[in-house]
């Protein structure tokens, strides 16, 4: 199943994309009221780089990212500042008419929107009943941390996760794990490689 990057045209074309949306993005996040009072006293040119890189690493491009994943970028904003659900949304809107004004084709708008709201989550104040992801993200990593594996149990784990998935819902979980954690795909399909050869990677 291609990546939203392949989708895009490849890394160079993606890039042709996503370094003109954030710069569009980011003028329009600093200027809502809504939310531009968080990058007070922020470097955002430095934060724009990041972002290209980000964007690039969780929607399938080669590049390894070792910045923050969005949970650990925003965690204090999260606990000290009031960051919410609310402003995940409006941050999630600017993004869609970004991508819309930049004439984006409707599928690359779609699968981009679908990837973000996967971490609308992380910023919930009632963390939701049914977060599939982070029911994942945890299973992965307790798996990642354990000492001794227990094959049987830990692949039982995994295709009790990913059974119901179809090819395109997969592409969106690979996504969404990326914006939760660099290595983590990386591992679950080397580990899905070595146990679950029956198994697509994730």
């Amino acid at each position: 199943m291609p990546s939203l990057i392949d989708k895009i045209g490849g890394p160079e074309a993606a890039m042709g994309v996503l370094i003109p949306a954030v710069e569009l993005f980011y003028k329009k996040l600093l200027s809502d009221d809504e939310v531009s009072g968080y990058f007070d006293g922020v470097d955002t040119e430095k934060i724009k780089k990041k972002q290209v890189e980000f964007l690039a690493y969780v929607f399938g491009g080669p590049a390894e990212y070792t910045g923050k994943d969005i949970a650990e970028a925003h965690k204090k904003l999260i606990d000290e500042r009031g960051l919410n659900e609310y402003h995940f949304d409006v941050v999630a809107g600017h993004f869609h008419d970004t991508l819309v004004e930049l004439e984006c084709p409707s599928e690359i708008v779609e699968e981009a929107d679908a990837i973000l709201l996967t971490s609308r989550p992380i910023f919930e104040r009632k963390p939701p009943e049914d977060d599939p992801l982070g029911r994942a993200l945890a299973e992965i990593e307790r798996i990642r941390n354990e000492q001794e594996h227990d094959i049987d149990k830990l692949t039982h784990s995994l295709e009790r996760v990913f059974e119901k998935s179809s090819e395109e819902d997969m592409e969106i979980i690979r996504s969404g794990l990326r914006m939760r954690g660099s290595g983590i795909v990386e591992f679950l399909d080397e580990f899905r490689h070595q146990h679950l050869p029956n198994k697509t990677d994730a």
